[in-house]
């Protein structure tokens, strides 16, 4: 029988990912103790944080979540040249339970990976982040997959209302923020040198942009080779010489990530100007995209929190998807805005056409052109209607907090 009474999540700050987390963190609390379990969320922005850490992680019957952050955080003192650190975790000779929900190659991973303990269970909504994991340090081998969940909480299905009391016709929202330094940047730097690697970053580019199926750190270490002649590998921790290699590829994935969305965003400024589309942009990012330059159709948003998205979800009739570059994980935009009665359009992945019917549960963009659906947007209401009640009906069954709850249980029960 477990020992397991107690999960502890430490809880990031709450401006933190638009406060997302602290909300997805109370609905795992609640679903954890549904299952007879005490759930305790300390916040990290409280004085007593780490005191209360360290007295709740000694207990053996207690299993700690540090969620997406603080699984690197460290015991550190004072040598003559530099500075000492050991991860607490590891210090006290006890697992620490975490969730990768980005790529670990992602240039905000790094210092966390590096510092990470062996004794870190990582869950992973997709195999792609065991193996970047790996690839990063060596010493990381506690991997167990989870279902993507929701990361908000469900509506009062009163408030799913039907399509023709929803304003806004199409709501688009992601990021559009660069990197710093960004890939153009970068890749300067690298052609004032006169160096190879300018070829490596347009190989990466192009074939990131094209190859949708396929995993970017695949595409990058295929063309480290070829442009390089040498592969490429990484130490633990990390030298300067990999940091500016990981450097290329982070800056690249952030450039894929962000074009696809331009493009998609230009697409639709294409669609019938009747449409009221928002997005969640700044209005001075459109920058010299021809395409948006007159369109008063097109609300500019900016930055919005948790609740407000939820409030724009529940007021919105399509929802356009740009995936990430994941390959076989669905988009916490197309969970979230199907839970919100939402019928979503994105781009089409092979992941996403697995899980989703074209027609049936979604729909799907040619390419990242939503201006072929624009018949669908202004007569099919009733067809999309039907279409997002299936996918909501879909993600309820197949993407619900509970059912995360459950796996991560199962898997605390087996360790501690």
């Amino acid at each position: 029988m477990s020992r397991l009474q107690r999960v502890v999540t430490l809880v990031p700050k709450g401006d933190f990912n638009h406060n997302l987390l602290p909300i997805f963190v109370a609905e795992l609390g609640a679903a954890i103790e549904a299952r007879g379990l005490e759930h305790v969320a300390l916040d990290s922005g409280a004085p007593d944080f780490r005191r209360n850490l360290l007295k709740l992680a000694a207990d053996p019957a207690t299993a700690v979540y540090a969620g997406h952050r603080f699984y690197d955080m460290g015991l550190v003192h004072s040598e003559i040249h530099s500075d000492e650190r050991a991860n607490l975790f590891e210090a006290l000779d006890r697992p620490v339970f975490a969730r990768l929900a980005d790529h670990p190659f992602s240039r905000f991973m790094w210092a966390r990976l590096d510092d990470a303990s062996p004794t870190t269970h990582f869950f992973t909504p997709t195999p792609e982040f065991e193996r970047e994991a790996k690839f990063l340090n060596a010493r990381l081998t506690n991997f167990h997959p989870v279902t993507p969940s929701l990361t908000v909480p469900l509506p009062d299905p009163k408030d799913i209302r039907p399509f023709e009391e929803r304003p806004i016709d199409v709501f688009m929202p992601c990021s559009f923020n660069g990197a710093v330094p960004s890939m153009e940047d970068i890749r300067q730097q690298y052609k004032d040198r006169g160096s190879p690697v300018v070829g490596l970053i347009d190989e990466l580019y192009e074939r990131g942009l094209m190859e949708r199926d396929r995993p970017l750190l695949d595409i990058f270490l295929e063309a480290c080779e070829r442009h390089t002649g040498k592969s490429f590998s990484v130490s633990t921790p990390l030298t300067e010489r990999d940091m500016q290699a990981l450097l290329v590829l982070s800056a690249t994935d952030v450039k894929i990530r962000c074009d696809r969305r331009f493009s998609a965003l230009a697409s639709l400024a294409g669609l019938d100007r009747r449409l009221r589309i928002a997005v969640t942009m700044m209005e001075h990012q459109r920058g010299d995209i021809a395409e948006l330059q007159d369109c008063p159709n097109i609300e500019y948003l900016g930055k919005v929190d948790a609740g407000e998205a939820q409030r724009l979800y529940l007021s919105s009739k399509f929802v356009v998807n740009v995936n990430p570059t994941y390959v076989s994980l669905v988009s916490e935009r197309v969970r979230n805005a199907m839970a919100h009665g939402c019928c979503v359009i994105s781009d089409k992945s092979a992941h996403t056409a697995g899980v989703f019917t074209e027609g049936h549960e979604i729909l799907f963009m040619k390419g990242f052109d939503a201006r072929p659906l624009n018949d669908f947007l202004m007569t099919q209401q009733d067809a999309a209607q039907a279409i997002a009640a299936r996918g909501r009906e879909r993600v309820l069954a197949d993407f619900s907090i509970p059912r995360l709850a459950d796996e991560i249980v199962s898997v605390m029960e087996a360790v501690i």
